[in-house]
């Protein structure tokens, strides 16, 4: 959702805004279908479509356009070839085709529609931007060329859902990192006027709760990953022992190896099984030794990302 609030923005700013597009890949291209970025008149850059030299000429080929009155769609392909350093500046063998979409103010409305609604299809076409009810969409994505007539469509809810419990220093720098990974983030805190909650921008949704409901606020889902993040060992446990039946994708808790032993062992005497205890990552993430709070937000993504590659 960021990439459309940052395009909501800009057109609100009465900027004209491209958006890049990759409709389809084939291959080991840099971009994946579904991959976008924004290119604004006033300069602004967001989001990405893979990277390396092809990304950068494809973002000043859209700066170009706006020296036009009058832009129209247009698709461009790109192909990548690992013997051919000189096609993309990357090593990788594929291709991608990339839409070039001019928005401007007229488009604000489905944007809007896409952030406040979170579901739904995304239809894009030479005459059309809208987002539609679920038209029984098979895959995430779809995308159909006959001629000069195509059509692209997506599943706006398609995303991964991050939920972080906890809104301090490792909060705050997983929100930042996963923000550029296409999660759909969401964060709780039980404290009010908590600094690194407050500036927590990356976020797309903020929510001050009682965490003895937390199992109520996070619905089972397969495309759910949930890190418990909090200020204390009791609430960790407690907010654990509210979740470990559910359903859920992945369960991550921060803390020593100490902490979990500890934590675990109570939970076991709780009544709560070694099997079920097993699904916790926890000490969260890789152990790449990390400390800081930036470093284990990386730990962490790599956890993550290597599951959702499995």
């Amino acid at each position: 959702m960021q990439i459309w609030k940052r395009t909501l923005q800009k057109l609100e700013e009465n900027n004209r805004v491209i958006l890049l597009l990759v409709v389809s890949h084939k291959g080991s291209s840099p971009g994946k279908q579904g991959f976008k970025m924004i290119v604004s008149e006033d300069g602004y850059i967001s989001g990405s479509i893979g990277g390396g030299r092809t990304e950068f000429e494809l973002v000043e080929e859209a700066r170009r356009l706006f020296y036009r009155d009058k832009i129209t769609p247009f698709f461009q392909n790109q192909i990548h070839r690992e013997d051919d350093g000189e096609s993309s500046g990357m090593i990788c063998s594929g291709e991608q085709l990339v839409l070039f979409y001019p928005l401007n103010t007229d488009h604000a409305g489905t944007i809007q529609k896409i952030i406040e609604n979170k579901t739904g299809i995304l239809s894009i076409d030479e005459n059309s931007f809208k987002l539609g009810e679920n038209d029984n969409l098979n895959s995430d994505f779809y995308f159909e060329q006959t001629g000069s007539k195509w059509i692209y469509k997506e599943k706006v809810d398609r995303k991964s859902k991050l939920y972080i419990i906890g809104g301090g220093h490792v909060g705050l720098a997983v929100s930042k990192l996963f923000s550029m990974l296409d999660f759909y983030i969401t964060i709780f805190e039980s404290r009010s006027g908590i600094n690194t909650f407050k500036d927590n921008e990356y976020a797309d949704e903020k929510f001050i709760i009682d965490y003895k409901y937390i199992s109520d606020l996070i619905p089972e889902d397969e495309k759910t990953f949930i890190l418990i993040l909090t200020h204390g060992y009791n609430t960790d446990r407690d907010i654990l022992g509210k979740l470990l039946e559910k359903n859920y994708r992945y369960i991550g808790m921060l803390g020593s190896k100490s902490k979990v032993r500890q934590t675990f062992k109570t939970l076991q005497n709780q009544g709560f099984s070694p099997d079920l205890l097993s699904k916790v990552n926890a000490p969260v993430g890789f152990p790449i030794g990390s400390k800081t709070p930036e470093e284990i937000a990386v730990s962490i993504a790599a956890k993550i990302i290597s599951l959702q590659n499995l």
